[in-house]
């Protein structure tokens, strides 16, 4: 794993998730699949009390989500109008509306 992407640690039952570096402060689908694959792990674990998921830069949890990202989830995501055609979702659906834009994501 890409330390700036992603780093984890283990100590006293206490799971620590690092989002990030200092050169490496955006969220991207990247970072989506390696905190959930660490967190997948960390699921079954008896051993395991807590997760912590912090940031990797200092003063900042996460400084922005990658724009190109965010396009192509919109892009890939869509919510049916009544009665008619799928609408594609916008920035503004994202930014304004979240809810929106999480329900159509989870009814693909």
């Amino acid at each position: 794993m890409n330390a700036d992407v992603l780093t984890t640690g283990v100590a006293d039952g206490i799971a620590v998730i690092t989002l990030g570096s200092a050169k490496r402060i955006y969220f991207d689908s990247e970072m989506g699949d390696a905190l959930t694959a660490a967190l997948d792990g960390f699921a079954g674990d008896p051993n395991i009390r807590v997760v912590i998921v912090t940031g990797g830069a200092p003063g900042y949890f996460n400084r922005h989500f990658s724009i190109p990202a965010l396009i192509e989830i919109a892009e890939s995501c869509a919510v049916p109008v009544a009665s008619g055609p799928k609408t594609p979702l916008t920035m503004a659906d994202f930014s304004i509306r979240p809810w929106r834009f999480a329900r159509a994501c989870q009814n693909q």
